[in-house]
Parts: structure tokens; sequence; C-alpha cells
């Protein structure tokens, strides 16, 4: 069985088959990630913030509101620390069978399915983090679905934002995570959000003869939405904050943006980074 088989969603709508279901390899084993006793971070301790939500809800809008926020209040040099992650860097290579046979058009892959990431990778960039140390973070490039690069991390931050739409999936994760935030957006905005952006990146022609979108409506229906309902949505009792209408929410976004300023002097003590607000 080649991976792409794990993956694949040929099925009926809301068929029980629609998306394979694994209890055990879908959740990453935690046992080399635990982790570190508050006591050995006392001062230099990292804060998690993990976002997720499915796609379309404005998840990335949303910390970047939230660091513009904090950098509104005054706090500059903390908004200047804050890191932003995106688990859509960590999906997993795939291998070249698999590659070739979605060339032919043999094959789809589920790119919203948990075994499309790479969660233990993630987990160790955040342990890594969490102790002070340089580490690099793959770059994925959503256009060609492979990997690209690096981004070498080396300054210690006191904030790590991580966005994507299964950060809340993965308990190898999550145990990472000080606050954790599920933004909330009718599946209707979510659709209309990414047709758009399909149909912007979509070259003329394409455009005109409706090709993108149909191939992008055949993904939505076969395999995003099944994959949303089934392990996305899910995702939203972890969440400590929920987000409904995601990035237009303001009255979150400040709310999230002072929860993070706390966290922040929990860490670095108090008054740590701010600016006159005059």
């Amino acid at each position: 069985m080649v991976l792409s088989q794990k993956f694949r969603s040929d099925h009926v709508i809301n068929s029980p088959s629609v998306v394979p279901y694994k209890v055990s390899d879908s959740i990453p084993s935690t046992g080399a990630i635990t982790p570190l006793p508050l006591s050995t971070l006392a001062g230099d301790k990292v804060t998690f913030i993990g976002i997720g939500g499915g796609r379309g809800a404005g998840k990335a809008y949303t910390c970047r509101n939230v660091i513009d926020k904090v950098r509104e209040r005054g706090y500059a040099a903390l908004a200047d620390s804050i890191i932003h992650l995106k688990l859509d860097d960590f999906h997993c290579e795939l291998p070249h069978s698999d590659r070739a046979l979605m060339a032919d058009g043999k094959t789809r892959i589920n790119f919203d399915h948990p075994e499309s990431f790479d969660f233990d990778l993630l987990a160790q960039v955040l342990g890594k983090l969490r102790q002070g140390e340089p580490v690099d973070v793959p770059v994925w490039d959503c256009a060609t679905r492979k990997r690209t690069g690096a981004r070498h991390i080396e300054a210690k931050p006191k904030v790590v934002l991580v966005e994507g739409i299964l950060v809340l999936y993965s308990r190898a994760v999550r145990q990472f995570l000080d606050m954790q935030v599920f933004v909330d957006v009718d599946s209707d905005t979510r659709l209309g959000r990414q047709v758009r952006q399909v149909l912007e990146g979509a070259g003329e022609e394409e455009a005109r003869d409706h090709t993108i979108l149909n191939q992008f409506l055949d993904s939505y229906l076969y395999l995003a939405k099944p994959s949303f309902e089934e392990f996305i949505l899910p995702t939203k009792r972890w969440a400590d904050v929920i987000v409904p209408r995601g990035d237009i929410n303001h009255v979150a976004i400040e709310l999230i943006a002072q929860r993070l300023i706390e966290l922040g002097h929990d860490a670095a003590g108090d008054g740590a980074g701010r600016l006159s607000a005059n």
C-alpha cells in the first residue's frame, strides 16, 4: 500500500469511509518530548499559543492582529520577540511514487488529513525553542506541494504563536501550549474566502474556463470538508478560547492580546518590554 492510499477519499460525502480513521497511528507518541520542569526555565520561559480552526477561518490574520494589538498597547519589544509558526510548513514530504501518481491524475492527496503533517517534527521544534536553542523550521510551498528549504530561528522568543488547521489535534503539540484558541467561522464564509483566493491565484485562462475552480470544489467536497468535520472541528473541545467570526472579532483579539501580555510578563518579569503609549 502506498502512502497516498491512507489519504485518498473517493467515496460519497458523509459515507462512513469518507475519511480514514485511526486511533493509535494518528496521534504521535509523546515519549521523547516530555515538557521540561518549569523550575529549569525560571526567568526564560517561552509562552506558546496555539491557534486552530478550519481553512479560511483567518488564523494567520488573527495572529497578525494579535501582534499588532500588543504593539499598539505599547509593548513593542514583546511584539518584536513573537515568533509565528505555521503548521502548513510541517507537511510531510511526499514519496516520489505518490508525486508521480498525482501528476498522472491517478490519485489525490488529502493535505487536510492528520497523517499529512509531521507533528513529531513540530514538537521537536517547539522543544528546542522552549530550551532557547536555535532551530531550523521547514518552508512548505503550497503550489508545488513540497518543502523548498528552511527558515533559521536564532533569537530566543518570549512568545511563539503556532497556527494551523490541526494545531490542537496532536497531544505532542498540545503539551507545549499555554493557551489554546479555536477560530470558529461558518463554513460558507470559509469556503467563499478559499474560492476567492483560488481565483486570485489562477491564470486568466484557467479562471475563464473554470478549470481551477472545478478542481478546487472537487477537492473541497470530497477531501477538505470531510476532514474538517472528522478531524478539525472536534479539536474545538481542547480550546481555552473560542473566537466566533474569526479575525474580525475585535473583542476576542483584544482579550487574546491582553492574555499574551500577561503571559509575557510571567515569563520575563513585570513591565518587561513596555514602551510609553504617549
